[in-house]
């Protein structure tokens, strides 16, 4: 004998109704999403192309020697570009192969505006270059670039680098590789002690050989200058100094034209006459 199980509450027409609920919620969904697809595909091939760069705004320091136009031409923006199609990180790219911008970041407002703040170089140092018979400042920063000269030179109360030669120089010119890691040393004394910086009055690169040279340093408060290798820390301006300060005190600094800090050995050179 069979039997029938009954569950109170709960008969066929419930199950066929419920069916039928799940049926229209999954073609809901379908047709809303085919509806998101069609509004995408509607915006990506009528709309989009139509979304043109109509603003540029450029903000960059008087430091940076490039025009609002100059900046945009580099960036390699017309105008005419679709939105979507400029992509930011490129255009930082392209405005970081000139030397003369230090940073930069682009940003796009949609939808068509794209805003360029570019970051300029930092004076480090001064030099005097020998152009065309005439003697030209220019100004550097820590990683060796000239980023100011002649007029433009806004700062003369830094620390003056000589011993350069160029024969091509103009804006955004870069130091020889050599001598990069000198300047960064330089600049760590700089963030350890401005102190010390600050009693540097000139350095000048003295090349050996292909790739070497040593520096003679001259400082503000003496007229007797030092001659170091290619290496410079804290602790060797230091030692500079104190050894100048001690000479000074016990009278013997005007009989000294030079101190060779190169050895184990500091080797005075007296002056001739």
């Amino acid at each position: 004998m069979s039997s029938i199980d009954i569950y109170p509450g709960y008969s066929f027409q419930d199950r066929h109704r419920s069916r039928t609920v799940n049926k229209k919620f999954l073609l809901f969904v379908f047709l809303f999403i085919l509806g998101l697809a069609s509004m995408e595909a509607i915006f990506m091939l009528l709309i989009s192309p139509n979304l043109k760069i109509d603003k540029v705004q450029v903000e960059s320091p008087a430091s940076v020697a490039l025009s609002s136009m100059e900046i945009i031409e580099l960036a390699g923006i017309t105008g005419g570009e679709s939105y979507f199609a400029v992509d930011a990180a490129e255009v930082e790219r392209r405005l970081l192969e000139n030397n003369l911008i230090q940073g930069v970041t682009v940003e796009k407002h949609f939808p068509s505006e794209i805003k360029i703040v570019v970051e300029g170089r930092e004076p480090f140092a001064i030099a005097f270059i020998d152009v065309d018979g005439f003697t030209v400042p220019v100004t550097l920063d820590r990683e060796g670039v000239i980023f100011e000269m002649g007029e433009g030179v806004t700062d003369y109360d830094l620390p003056v680098i000589s011993g350069l030669t160029f024969q091509n120089l103009k804006l955004g010119t870069k130091l020889p590789g050599m001598f990069i890691p000198y300047l960064s040393r330089l600049s760590a004394v700089k963030q350890s002690s401005d102190t010390l910086f600050e009693q540097i009055s000139e350095i000048k690169f003295v090349e050996k050989t292909e790739g070497s040279f040593d520096v003679v340093i001259y400082p503000a408060n003496s007229s007797i200058r030092i001659r170091t290798s290619s290496d410079i820390d804290d602790s060797l301006l230091q030692q500079m100094f104190t050894v100048l300060d001690v000479m000074e005190e016990n009278g013997i600094d005007k009989q000294t034209d030079e101190l060779d800090f190169r050895g184990g050995k500091i080797v005075y050179k007296v002056k001739e006459g």
